[in-house]
């Protein structure tokens, strides 16, 4: 089905209705399912872009729920779910009041596997170069504050990569965060060179 809709793209749009049903039916008979039901609904995606949000409300609910309850030990549903967001860019705009904390959770859960936890700080980074998360500035950087003072150095790489983005986004108002960030740079007297730039510049009232 997923070539199918890769090769007609928007003629698809008649039996939408029908396709959604079959995959709200299906979606939890297994995690490998899951798994291919994420490729179709990607696909979906691609071929109706804007149009494809009307669809997105039946659906979101059980993405949520793969990443709040996803016991697969090799995460593959949750994988998927978190590279789904990016497949739908601003079609998921209206939604991020629901992604974001969910993502956001994702990475905070100490039981988490770190590639799991790692691959749910990159998605908020990589978000934030399609849709606007001013709004959810608080929740994403105190949260990612956090991580940095924990004991991974990969999280913490993950962690302030995701920072400079949103940087990008925030401009001069990522500077109310810098105090936060810092406390939890000393603690582990963590460097970043391009967060170090960004923050200068910022300072300084530099593009």
């Amino acid at each position: 089905l997923a070539t199918l809709v890769t090769i007609v793209r928007q003629h698809i749009r008649n039996y939408l209705p029908d396709i959604i049903n079959i995959l709200q039916e299906f979606w939890h008979k297994s995690s490998s399912l899951q798994t291919t039901i994420l490729s179709l609904v990607e696909a979906i995606s691609r071929s109706l872009e804007g149009e494809f949000k009307i669809y997105l409300a039946g659906l979101l609910p059980l993405m949520l729920g793969v990443l709040e309850k996803d016991n697969s030990p090799k995460k593959m549903p949750s994988e998927k779910v978190l590279h789904a967001f990016l497949v739908f860019g601003a079609s998921a705009e209206e939604y991020m009041h629901l992604i974001i904390p969910v993502i956001v959770r994702t990475f905070e859960k100490q039981g988490q596997p770190a590639f799991l936890r790692k691959h749910a700080i990159d998605t908020i980074g990589k978000i934030s170069r399609q849709v606007n998360l001013n709004d959810y500035a608080a929740k994403i950087v105190h949260p990612l504050a956090r991580v940095i003072e924990g004991n991974d150095a990969t999280l913490r790489t993950a962690a302030l990569d995701t920072l400079c983005s949103l940087i990008h986004q925030l401009g001069k108002d990522y500077l109310h965060f810098m105090r936060t960030v810092n406390k939890a740079l000393a603690q582990h007297q963590t460097q970043h060179s391009n967060y170090e730039l960004l923050v200068g510049k910022l300072q300084k009232g530099e593009v």
